[in-house]
């Protein structure tokens, strides 16, 4: 049996994908998804396997991710049901990871009917940047309850060229994955913003693009290297009457820290309505 198989060769499951074939032989990983033509174009360019269907990929390995659209899940839940339960009575274990927004463990115990099928389920959420071994994947706490210490320890080992892990409680995992999942999205747009300024002031579009990513890029690895209030490093650029002071005040004037606060509480409630999107 193979380790770990793909259902979705989108954008995160190439990125996942793509990760655990660099920490893994690659024959042991398998891929598939709705276009076959992309399962296989994947593979190749990963040195694994490509399957035809989503059934073909749960008897093929032991953990099994689902990197599906939300409103597309159930119609695979469906069509996997039975290969879960032939699974189970020939004693084989398995294991589903789910990268699948908005959707909670349950809903996948219910739609399989997992009781008794030696079947754990660990619910995560990436962001984009594993795919080049810089990525952050959040894991819902569950130990005990739908998934085991063993099984996280060896879905970590799988995925570990992914980039880092944290695990949360299920009280806070839809927060945490708010910030982890969506900030690249909002950082390109502030970044681009940058960069825009950038050129406005005289620089080449090549330039503003790479110095603004730089800044980016050292001011957050300064972050991290210090446990101090984020605003003391502000205040440590911001001299008195100085061009980043300035600068300050015209992003407070435009309401930018309120901006960057509501979109984050927007996208917190649509995760929670992602279940229902049909």
């Amino acid at each position: 049996m193979k380790k770990i198989a793909f259902i979705g060769g989108g954008t995160m499951g190439t990125a996942l994908a793509s990760a655990a074939c660099r920490g893994n032989d690659p024959a042991d990983v398998v891929v598939t998804d709705v276009v076959a033509e992309k399962a296989q174009k994947l593979a190749q360019a990963l040195g694994c396997t490509a399957v035809a269907t989503n059934s073909e990929a749960v008897e093929a390995a032991k953990f099994v991710v689902f990197c599906v659209k939300p409103q597309f899940l159930d119609g695979v839940l469906a069509e996997v049901k039975d290969t879960f339960a032939a699974c189970a009575a020939r004693g084989e274990k398995k294991v589903i990871v789910s990268i699948v927004a908005g959707i909670e463990v349950a809903h996948y115990q219910e739609m399989l009917q997992l009781d008794g099928k030696n079947v754990s389920v660990i619910r995560t959420l990436p962001n984009t940047a594993c795919k080049i071994g810089k990525g952050f994947i959040l894991i819902e706490e569950g130990k005990g309850l739908s998934y085991t210490e063993e099984d996280e320890a060896e879905l970590m080992q799988l995925l570990r060229e992914a980039g880092g892990f944290e695990t949360l409680p299920a009280t806070m995992f839809v927060a945490g994955s708010v910030l982890t999942s969506t900030s690249p999205a909002f950082i390109a747009m502030f970044a681009n913003s940058l960069a825009d300024a950038g050129v406005y002031n005289g620089l080449l579009r090549p330039q503003a693009r790479r110095l603004a990513l730089q800044g980016i890029l050292c001011a957050t690895q300064l972050f991290l290297s210090e446990d101090k209030h984020l605003e003391a490093f502000k205040d440590d650029v911001c001299s008195p009457a100085g061009p980043a002071m300035i600068g300050v005040k015209s992003l407070e004037d435009s309401g930018f820290r309120s901006s960057v606060i509501n979109a984050v509480v927007d996208a917190y409630r649509r995760f929670a309505e992602m279940k229902n999107v049909k």
